[in-house]
């Protein structure tokens, strides 16, 4: 992804990038747009099922709820390098840095990791819809 530390005009951009993963686009009010705690001067989050999207400098930070440690490890075999549980930039397993438990913070640097992402809390948001059906 490209970087857009310090920019303010790139609004259109991350919700092409939010939409192409599936994550509902949500637009903030306008005094928040230069709030200094945030890299990309910007009005648009994302919001999927209890996890907020925020972009910063080249990459998303994502964070909710939590995946299964078990489905957590599933996408970091496949994207652990991109998806980056907890931001770490060493990518240590789900498993490992989160001791087994949960994993609730993703920093992700491409598109097709947001959407990776997207799908696997989809999953576990399916799973658990189909658990709570069949009692």
């Amino acid at each position: 992804m490209k970087s857009y530390a310090g920019r303010s005009d790139v609004d259109y951009e991350l919700e092409l990038e939010l939409s192409y993963a599936g994550i509902w686009v949500v637009k903030l009010p306008e005094c928040m747009r230069s709030d200094p705690a945030y890299e990309v001067h910007t009005v648009i989050v994302g919001d999927l099922l209890g996890w907020t999207f925020r972009r910063y400098w080249y990459y998303w930070v994502c964070k909710g709820p939590g995946i299964p440690v078990d489905i957590a490890e599933e996408l970091h075999s496949r994207f652990g390098k991109e998806v980056r549980v907890a931001g770490h930039c060493n990518c240590p397993s789900p498993r490992e840095w989160y001791k087994g438990l949960g994993c609730g913070e993703y920093h992700v640097d491409t598109k097709e990791g947001l959407k990776a992402l997207a799908d696997t809390i989809r999953k576990c948001a399916d799973t658990v819809l189909k658990s709570e059906q069949s009692r």
